[in-house]
Protein backbone atom coordinates (compact mmCIF):
# COMPACT_ATOMS: atom_id res chain seq x y z
CA UNK A 1 0.00 0.00 0.00
CA UNK A 2 1.28 3.46 -0.89
CA UNK A 3 1.99 5.40 2.28
CA UNK A 4 2.26 8.87 0.79
CA UNK A 5 2.54 10.73 -2.47
CA UNK A 6 5.31 13.09 -3.43
CA UNK A 7 4.48 15.96 -5.74
CA UNK A 8 6.46 15.17 -8.88
CA UNK A 9 7.03 18.22 -11.08
CA UNK A 10 6.63 17.54 -14.79
CA UNK A 11 9.69 18.75 -16.61
CA UNK A 12 11.47 17.79 -19.79
CA UNK A 13 14.17 15.28 -18.92
CA UNK A 14 15.80 15.20 -22.30
CA UNK A 15 18.59 17.75 -22.40
CA UNK A 16 18.38 18.68 -26.08
CA UNK A 17 17.01 21.93 -27.43
CA UNK A 18 14.42 20.20 -29.57
CA UNK A 19 12.06 19.38 -26.74
CA UNK A 20 12.40 22.21 -24.25
CA UNK A 21 9.51 24.59 -23.78
CA UNK A 22 9.91 27.89 -25.58
CA UNK A 23 12.62 26.56 -27.85
CA UNK A 24 12.00 24.56 -31.00
CA UNK A 25 14.18 21.74 -32.23
CA UNK A 26 16.80 22.49 -34.87
CA UNK A 27 16.01 21.20 -38.35
CA UNK A 28 18.35 18.38 -39.33
CA UNK A 29 17.25 17.65 -42.89
CA UNK A 30 16.85 21.16 -44.34
CA UNK A 31 20.42 22.17 -45.05
CA UNK A 32 22.97 21.67 -47.78
CA UNK A 33 25.02 19.13 -45.83
CA UNK A 34 22.11 16.73 -46.32
CA UNK A 35 22.37 14.90 -49.67
CA UNK A 36 18.60 14.47 -50.01
CA UNK A 37 18.06 18.18 -49.41
CA UNK A 38 20.67 19.06 -52.06
CA UNK A 39 18.90 16.81 -54.54
CA UNK A 40 15.51 18.36 -53.81
CA UNK A 41 16.91 21.86 -53.95
CA UNK A 42 18.56 21.21 -57.33
CA UNK A 43 15.11 20.51 -58.77
CA UNK A 44 14.13 24.09 -58.04
CA UNK A 45 16.34 25.18 -60.91
CA UNK A 46 14.05 23.32 -63.32
CA UNK A 47 11.49 25.69 -64.80
CA UNK A 48 7.73 25.09 -64.94
CA UNK A 49 6.08 27.23 -67.58
CA UNK A 50 3.01 28.15 -65.51
CA UNK A 51 4.78 29.22 -62.32
CA UNK A 52 8.27 30.19 -63.57
CA UNK A 53 9.33 32.90 -66.00
CA UNK A 54 10.63 32.07 -69.45
CA UNK A 55 13.90 33.26 -70.94
CA UNK A 56 14.27 34.86 -74.31
CA UNK A 57 16.27 33.40 -77.19
CA UNK A 58 18.90 36.06 -76.58
CA UNK A 59 19.17 35.00 -72.92
CA UNK A 60 19.51 31.32 -73.80
CA UNK A 61 23.24 31.71 -74.36
CA UNK A 62 23.78 33.10 -70.87
CA UNK A 63 21.67 30.31 -69.42
CA UNK A 64 23.69 27.62 -71.23
CA UNK A 65 26.92 29.24 -70.05
CA UNK A 66 25.85 29.48 -66.42
CA UNK A 67 24.25 26.06 -65.87
CA UNK A 68 27.54 24.07 -65.91
CA UNK A 69 29.06 26.53 -63.44
CA UNK A 70 26.30 26.08 -60.84
CA UNK A 71 27.72 22.79 -59.66
CA UNK A 72 31.39 23.26 -60.51
CA UNK A 73 32.12 26.92 -59.71
CA UNK A 74 29.25 28.74 -57.93
CA UNK A 75 31.35 31.90 -57.44
CA UNK A 76 31.96 32.16 -61.16
CA UNK A 77 28.26 31.56 -61.82
CA UNK A 78 27.34 34.37 -59.40
CA UNK A 79 29.81 36.75 -61.02
CA UNK A 80 28.62 35.95 -64.53
CA UNK A 81 24.93 36.35 -63.78
CA UNK A 82 25.31 39.47 -61.59
CA UNK A 83 27.25 41.24 -64.38
CA UNK A 84 24.77 40.30 -67.09
CA UNK A 85 21.27 40.84 -65.74
CA UNK A 86 19.29 44.05 -65.38
CA UNK A 87 15.81 45.38 -64.63
CA UNK A 88 14.38 43.99 -67.85
CA UNK A 89 16.08 40.58 -67.89
CA UNK A 90 14.18 37.41 -67.05
CA UNK A 91 13.39 36.83 -63.38
CA UNK A 92 14.73 33.30 -63.90
CA UNK A 93 18.28 34.66 -63.62
CA UNK A 94 17.49 36.56 -60.41
CA UNK A 95 16.06 33.32 -59.05
CA UNK A 96 19.19 31.34 -60.01
CA UNK A 97 21.32 34.07 -58.45
CA UNK A 98 19.23 33.86 -55.27
CA UNK A 99 19.75 30.09 -55.16
CA UNK A 100 23.49 30.51 -55.53
CA UNK A 101 23.63 33.13 -52.79
CA UNK A 102 21.50 30.87 -50.56
CA UNK A 103 23.87 27.95 -51.12
CA UNK A 104 26.83 30.19 -50.26
CA UNK A 105 25.15 31.37 -47.04
CA UNK A 106 24.75 34.98 -48.22
CA UNK A 107 21.17 35.24 -47.03
CA UNK A 108 20.55 38.98 -47.45
CA UNK A 109 21.73 38.88 -51.06
CA UNK A 110 19.59 35.78 -51.63
CA UNK A 111 16.51 37.58 -50.25
CA UNK A 112 17.20 40.57 -52.50
CA UNK A 113 17.53 38.36 -55.59
CA UNK A 114 14.39 36.30 -54.85
CA UNK A 115 12.45 39.51 -54.21
CA UNK A 116 13.58 40.90 -57.55
CA UNK A 117 12.59 37.67 -59.29
CA UNK A 118 9.10 37.95 -57.77
CA UNK A 119 8.83 41.61 -58.81
CA UNK A 120 9.54 40.61 -62.38
CA UNK A 121 7.27 37.53 -62.26
CA UNK A 122 4.62 37.81 -59.49
CA UNK A 123 3.43 34.23 -60.06
CA UNK A 124 6.87 32.81 -59.22
CA UNK A 125 5.93 30.01 -56.80
CA UNK A 126 9.43 28.59 -56.43
CA UNK A 127 10.92 32.01 -55.71
CA UNK A 128 8.40 32.49 -52.89
CA UNK A 129 9.21 28.97 -51.65
CA UNK A 130 12.97 29.52 -51.55
CA UNK A 131 12.51 33.00 -50.10
CA UNK A 132 10.64 31.35 -47.24
CA UNK A 133 13.48 28.86 -46.80
CA UNK A 134 16.03 31.64 -46.48
CA UNK A 135 13.93 33.42 -43.85
CA UNK A 136 13.66 30.13 -41.93
CA UNK A 137 17.46 29.85 -42.00
CA UNK A 138 17.62 33.38 -40.56
CA UNK A 139 15.02 32.66 -37.88
CA UNK A 140 12.61 35.24 -39.31
CA UNK A 141 9.53 33.05 -39.08
CA UNK A 142 6.88 35.69 -39.82
CA UNK A 143 8.45 36.59 -43.18
CA UNK A 144 9.16 32.92 -43.82
CA UNK A 145 5.46 32.11 -43.39
CA UNK A 146 4.52 34.86 -45.84
CA UNK A 147 6.83 33.46 -48.52
CA UNK A 148 5.82 29.83 -48.00
CA UNK A 149 2.11 30.61 -47.94
CA UNK A 150 2.35 32.72 -51.09
CA UNK A 151 4.00 29.76 -52.80
CA UNK A 152 1.18 27.49 -51.61
CA UNK A 153 -1.43 29.88 -53.06
CA UNK A 154 0.16 29.51 -56.50
CA UNK A 155 0.91 25.79 -56.67
CA UNK A 156 0.42 22.58 -54.70
CA UNK A 157 2.87 22.21 -51.86
CA UNK A 158 5.13 19.26 -51.11
CA UNK A 159 6.01 17.74 -47.75
CA UNK A 160 8.88 20.14 -47.16
CA UNK A 161 6.69 23.18 -47.75
CA UNK A 162 4.06 22.01 -45.27
CA UNK A 163 6.77 20.95 -42.81
CA UNK A 164 8.42 24.38 -42.94
CA UNK A 165 5.05 26.06 -42.44
CA UNK A 166 4.53 23.88 -39.36
CA UNK A 167 8.02 24.75 -38.15
CA UNK A 168 7.29 28.48 -38.49
CA UNK A 169 3.98 28.26 -36.63
CA UNK A 170 5.63 26.27 -33.86
CA UNK A 171 8.35 28.91 -33.52
CA UNK A 172 5.84 31.73 -33.23
CA UNK A 173 3.90 29.92 -30.52
CA UNK A 174 0.98 28.42 -32.46
CA UNK A 175 1.38 24.67 -31.89
CA UNK A 176 -2.22 23.77 -32.78
CA UNK A 177 -1.90 25.32 -36.25
CA UNK A 178 1.58 23.87 -36.60
CA UNK A 179 0.23 20.41 -35.83
CA UNK A 180 -2.15 20.55 -38.82
CA UNK A 181 0.73 21.47 -41.13
CA UNK A 182 2.97 18.74 -39.74
CA UNK A 183 0.29 16.10 -40.26
CA UNK A 184 0.10 17.00 -43.94
CA UNK A 185 3.89 17.09 -44.21
CA UNK A 186 4.17 13.59 -42.73
CA UNK A 187 1.59 12.23 -45.16
CA UNK A 188 3.67 13.58 -48.05
CA UNK A 189 7.07 12.73 -46.52
CA UNK A 190 6.42 9.86 -44.08
CA UNK A 191 10.11 9.18 -43.51
CA UNK A 192 11.01 12.72 -42.44
CA UNK A 193 12.29 12.80 -38.88
CA UNK A 194 12.10 16.61 -38.79
CA UNK A 195 8.35 16.63 -39.30
CA UNK A 196 7.74 13.83 -36.80
CA UNK A 197 9.81 15.71 -34.22
CA UNK A 198 7.77 18.81 -34.97
CA UNK A 199 4.54 16.90 -34.50
CA UNK A 200 5.86 15.51 -31.22
CA UNK A 201 6.73 18.94 -29.91
CA UNK A 202 3.28 20.23 -30.87
CA UNK A 203 1.63 17.40 -28.96
CA UNK A 204 3.80 18.11 -25.91
CA UNK A 205 3.06 21.84 -26.10
CA UNK A 206 -0.66 21.09 -26.35
CA UNK A 207 -0.38 18.70 -23.37
CA UNK A 208 -1.74 15.83 -25.45
CA UNK A 209 0.31 13.25 -23.57
CA UNK A 210 -1.65 10.26 -24.89
CA UNK A 211 -0.87 11.11 -28.52
CA UNK A 212 2.73 12.03 -27.69
CA UNK A 213 3.20 8.66 -25.98
CA UNK A 214 1.85 6.87 -29.04
CA UNK A 215 4.16 8.74 -31.40
CA UNK A 216 7.13 8.06 -29.13
CA UNK A 217 6.41 4.33 -29.39
CA UNK A 218 7.19 4.73 -33.10
CA UNK A 219 10.47 6.49 -32.34
CA UNK A 220 11.39 3.78 -29.84
CA UNK A 221 10.52 1.03 -32.32
CA UNK A 222 12.78 2.62 -34.94
CA UNK A 223 15.62 3.42 -32.52
CA UNK A 224 15.31 1.21 -29.42
CA UNK A 225 18.81 2.10 -28.20
CA UNK A 226 18.15 5.83 -28.31
CA UNK A 227 17.69 6.72 -24.64
CA UNK A 228 16.24 10.12 -25.52
CA UNK A 229 12.98 8.60 -26.74
CA UNK A 230 12.59 6.46 -23.60
CA UNK A 231 13.19 9.54 -21.43
CA UNK A 232 10.79 11.75 -23.35
CA UNK A 233 8.12 9.08 -23.18
CA UNK A 234 8.73 8.70 -19.43
CA UNK A 235 8.14 12.42 -19.07
CA UNK A 236 4.82 12.10 -20.88
CA UNK A 237 3.86 9.15 -18.69
CA UNK A 238 4.49 11.38 -15.67
CA UNK A 239 2.38 14.14 -17.26
CA UNK A 240 -0.48 11.68 -17.76
CA UNK A 241 -0.20 10.35 -14.19
CA UNK A 242 1.13 6.92 -15.17
CA UNK A 243 4.12 6.90 -12.84
CA UNK A 244 4.54 3.11 -13.02
CA UNK A 245 5.23 3.15 -16.77
CA UNK A 246 7.39 6.24 -16.34
CA UNK A 247 9.53 4.37 -13.82
CA UNK A 248 9.75 1.38 -16.17
CA UNK A 249 11.02 3.60 -18.99
CA UNK A 250 13.63 5.26 -16.82
CA UNK A 251 14.76 1.90 -15.51
CA UNK A 252 15.43 0.88 -19.12
CA UNK A 253 17.57 4.01 -19.57
CA UNK A 254 19.36 3.27 -16.31
CA UNK A 255 20.11 -0.28 -17.50
CA UNK A 256 21.48 1.16 -20.75
CA UNK A 257 23.98 3.12 -18.67
CA UNK A 258 22.65 6.39 -20.09
CA UNK A 259 20.99 7.88 -17.03
CA UNK A 260 22.17 11.25 -15.76
CA UNK A 261 21.75 12.54 -12.22
CA UNK A 262 18.54 14.47 -12.87
CA UNK A 263 16.93 11.42 -14.43
CA UNK A 264 17.98 9.19 -11.53
CA UNK A 265 16.53 11.70 -9.07
CA UNK A 266 13.22 11.57 -10.93
CA UNK A 267 13.39 7.77 -10.95
CA UNK A 268 13.84 7.95 -7.18
CA UNK A 269 10.71 10.11 -6.91
CA UNK A 270 8.71 7.63 -8.97
CA UNK A 271 9.97 4.64 -6.99
CA UNK A 272 9.32 6.20 -3.60
CA UNK A 273 5.79 7.07 -4.68
CA UNK A 274 5.22 3.40 -5.37
CA UNK A 275 6.66 2.44 -1.98
CA UNK A 276 9.76 0.82 -3.52
CA UNK A 277 12.15 2.38 -1.04
CA UNK A 278 15.31 0.30 -1.59
CA UNK A 279 15.44 1.04 -5.32
CA UNK A 280 14.43 4.66 -4.72
CA UNK A 281 17.27 5.15 -2.24
CA UNK A 282 19.79 3.62 -4.67
CA UNK A 283 18.71 6.05 -7.40
CA UNK A 284 18.85 9.06 -5.09
CA UNK A 285 22.30 8.16 -3.77
CA UNK A 286 23.76 7.83 -7.27
CA UNK A 287 22.00 11.05 -8.35
CA UNK A 288 23.63 12.88 -5.44
CA UNK A 289 27.04 11.44 -6.31
CA UNK A 290 26.55 12.75 -9.85
CA UNK A 291 25.44 16.16 -8.49
CA UNK A 292 22.27 15.72 -10.53
CA UNK A 293 19.73 15.94 -7.72
CA UNK A 294 18.36 19.29 -6.60
CA UNK A 295 19.11 19.75 -2.88
CA UNK A 296 15.71 21.23 -2.06
CA UNK A 297 14.02 18.30 -3.75
CA UNK A 298 16.03 15.81 -1.68
CA UNK A 299 15.12 17.71 1.50
CA UNK A 300 11.44 17.41 0.55
CA UNK A 301 11.89 13.68 -0.02
CA UNK A 302 13.58 13.23 3.36
CA UNK A 303 10.71 15.08 5.02
CA UNK A 304 8.22 12.79 3.31
CA UNK A 305 10.17 9.74 4.42
CA UNK A 306 10.20 11.00 8.02
CA UNK A 307 6.46 11.59 8.02
CA UNK A 308 5.86 8.10 6.63
CA UNK A 309 8.10 6.57 9.33
CA UNK A 310 10.76 5.43 6.83
CA UNK A 311 13.42 6.64 9.24
CA UNK A 312 16.46 4.56 8.09
CA UNK A 313 15.97 5.70 4.47
CA UNK A 314 15.51 9.30 5.58
CA UNK A 315 18.69 9.23 7.70
CA UNK A 316 20.77 7.73 4.91
CA UNK A 317 19.53 10.22 2.35
CA UNK A 318 20.00 13.24 4.63
CA UNK A 319 23.54 12.12 5.46
CA UNK A 320 24.37 11.65 1.76
CA UNK A 321 23.06 15.11 0.94
CA UNK A 322 25.32 16.62 3.61
CA UNK A 323 28.29 14.59 2.37
CA UNK A 324 27.98 15.29 -1.34
CA UNK A 325 26.44 18.77 -1.52
CA UNK A 326 26.81 20.23 1.95
CA UNK A 327 29.16 22.96 0.73
CA UNK A 328 26.79 23.91 -2.09
CA UNK A 329 23.62 24.41 -0.06
CA UNK A 330 22.10 27.86 0.16
CA UNK A 331 21.57 29.32 3.64
CA UNK A 332 17.87 28.51 3.33
CA UNK A 333 18.61 24.93 2.34
CA UNK A 334 21.06 24.55 5.22
CA UNK A 335 18.34 25.57 7.65
CA UNK A 336 15.81 23.26 6.02
CA UNK A 337 18.25 20.35 6.28
CA UNK A 338 18.92 21.12 9.94
CA UNK A 339 15.17 21.11 10.55
CA UNK A 340 14.90 17.69 8.91
CA UNK A 341 17.77 16.34 10.98
CA UNK A 342 16.18 17.71 14.16
CA UNK A 343 12.91 16.01 13.24
CA UNK A 344 14.77 12.76 12.60
CA UNK A 345 16.49 13.00 15.97
CA UNK A 346 13.17 13.55 17.74
CA UNK A 347 11.65 10.53 15.98
CA UNK A 348 14.51 8.44 17.34
CA UNK A 349 14.13 9.99 20.80
CA UNK A 350 17.59 11.54 20.48
CA UNK A 351 16.82 14.65 22.52
CA UNK A 352 20.43 15.80 22.71
CA UNK A 353 20.83 15.54 18.94
CA UNK A 354 17.55 17.35 18.32
CA UNK A 355 18.51 20.11 20.75
CA UNK A 356 21.87 20.50 19.02
CA UNK A 357 20.31 20.85 15.55
CA UNK A 358 17.60 23.24 16.76
CA UNK A 359 20.17 25.37 18.57
CA UNK A 360 22.18 25.64 15.33
CA UNK A 361 19.03 26.78 13.53
CA UNK A 362 18.29 29.46 16.11
CA UNK A 363 21.90 30.63 16.07
CA UNK A 364 21.79 31.10 12.30
CA UNK A 365 18.21 32.35 12.21
CA UNK A 366 17.19 33.98 15.51
CA UNK A 367 13.72 34.71 14.10
CA UNK A 368 12.96 31.07 13.33
CA UNK A 369 9.86 30.76 15.47
CA UNK A 370 9.28 27.12 14.62
CA UNK A 371 12.72 26.14 15.90
CA UNK A 372 12.31 28.28 19.06
CA UNK A 373 9.00 26.61 19.92
CA UNK A 374 10.43 23.16 19.17
CA UNK A 375 13.32 23.92 21.54
CA UNK A 376 10.83 25.10 24.14
CA UNK A 377 8.85 21.86 23.89
CA UNK A 378 12.06 19.82 23.98
CA UNK A 379 13.39 21.54 27.09
CA UNK A 380 10.00 21.17 28.74
CA UNK A 381 10.08 17.42 28.11
CA UNK A 382 13.61 17.30 29.57
CA UNK A 383 12.44 19.17 32.67
CA UNK A 384 14.39 22.38 32.11
CA UNK A 385 11.46 24.79 32.46
CA UNK A 386 13.67 27.89 32.61
CA UNK A 387 15.07 27.18 29.14
CA UNK A 388 11.63 26.23 27.91
CA UNK A 389 10.27 29.62 29.01
CA UNK A 390 13.25 31.44 27.53
CA UNK A 391 12.70 29.96 24.08
CA UNK A 392 8.92 30.49 24.20
CA UNK A 393 9.38 34.12 25.27
CA UNK A 394 11.77 34.62 22.35
CA UNK A 395 9.12 33.27 20.00
CA UNK A 396 6.54 35.82 21.26
CA UNK A 397 8.59 38.52 19.49
CA UNK A 398 7.89 36.92 16.11
CA UNK A 399 4.44 37.86 14.84
CA UNK A 400 3.72 34.62 13.00
CA UNK A 401 4.50 32.52 16.09
CA UNK A 402 3.43 34.82 18.94
CA UNK A 403 0.00 33.23 19.42
CA UNK A 404 1.46 29.72 19.81
CA UNK A 405 4.27 31.06 21.99
CA UNK A 406 1.87 32.70 24.46
CA UNK A 407 -0.11 29.47 24.70
CA UNK A 408 3.12 27.57 25.41
CA UNK A 409 4.05 30.06 28.13
CA UNK A 410 0.58 29.72 29.64
CA UNK A 411 0.92 25.93 29.80
CA UNK A 412 4.39 26.20 31.34
CA UNK A 413 3.06 28.48 34.07
CA UNK A 414 0.06 26.24 34.70
CA UNK A 415 2.60 23.49 35.30
CA UNK A 416 4.19 25.72 37.94
CA UNK A 417 0.72 26.56 39.35
CA UNK A 418 1.37 30.23 38.55
CA UNK A 419 -2.18 30.85 37.33
CA UNK A 420 -1.94 34.64 37.31
CA UNK A 421 0.97 34.52 34.84
CA UNK A 422 -0.77 31.81 32.80
CA UNK A 423 -3.91 33.99 32.56
CA UNK A 424 -1.83 36.96 31.46
CA UNK A 425 -0.29 34.94 28.60
CA UNK A 426 -3.67 33.60 27.54
CA UNK A 427 -5.07 37.14 27.34
CA UNK A 428 -2.11 38.10 25.13
CA UNK A 429 -2.87 35.16 22.86
CA UNK A 430 -6.54 36.19 22.64
CA UNK A 431 -5.57 39.72 21.63
CA UNK A 432 -3.68 38.28 18.66
CA UNK A 433 -6.20 35.66 17.53
CA UNK A 434 -9.31 35.09 19.66
CA UNK A 435 -10.30 31.42 19.99
CA UNK A 436 -13.26 29.92 21.83
CA UNK A 437 -11.21 27.10 23.30
CA UNK A 438 -8.65 29.60 24.60
CA UNK A 439 -11.43 31.67 26.16
CA UNK A 440 -12.73 28.56 27.96
CA UNK A 441 -9.21 27.70 29.12
CA UNK A 442 -8.68 31.29 30.35
CA UNK A 443 -11.93 31.16 32.35
CA UNK A 444 -10.83 27.96 34.11
CA UNK A 445 -7.37 29.42 34.84
CA UNK A 446 -8.87 32.61 36.28
CA UNK A 447 -11.14 30.51 38.52
CA UNK A 448 -8.13 28.51 39.66
CA UNK A 449 -6.28 31.72 40.46
CA UNK A 450 -9.15 32.89 42.65
CA UNK A 451 -8.99 29.68 44.64
CA UNK A 452 -5.29 30.15 45.40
Amino acid sequence: MKLFRLYIPVFTILCIASMTRGQVYELQEQHFENAEFRARFAKSYIAESSTNPNITAAEKGLFDEVVPLIGSDPSAAISRIASSIGPESSGAFDFILGNLYYQEGEFEKAISSYTEAIRKFPNYAQAYYNLGRVYVAQGDYANALSGLQNSLKIKTGDGTLYGLIGYCYLNIGKPATALDAYRTAIMLQPKSKDWKLGKLQCLIALEDSKSAIGLLYEFIHEEPQNADWWKLQANQFVASGDTVRAASNLTVVKDMGKADGAMLALLGDLMVNEGIFDEALDSYLVALEMKGAHPQRIIEVVNSLVYSEQIPYAKTLAAKLSETMGDELSPRQELDLLNVKARLALREDDQDGAASYLSMIVKRDPLNGGALLSLSDLEKSRGDLAKAEYYAESATKIDAFAHRAYLSLAQLNVGKRDYDSAAKFLRSAQQIDPKDYVADYLLRIEQAALRM
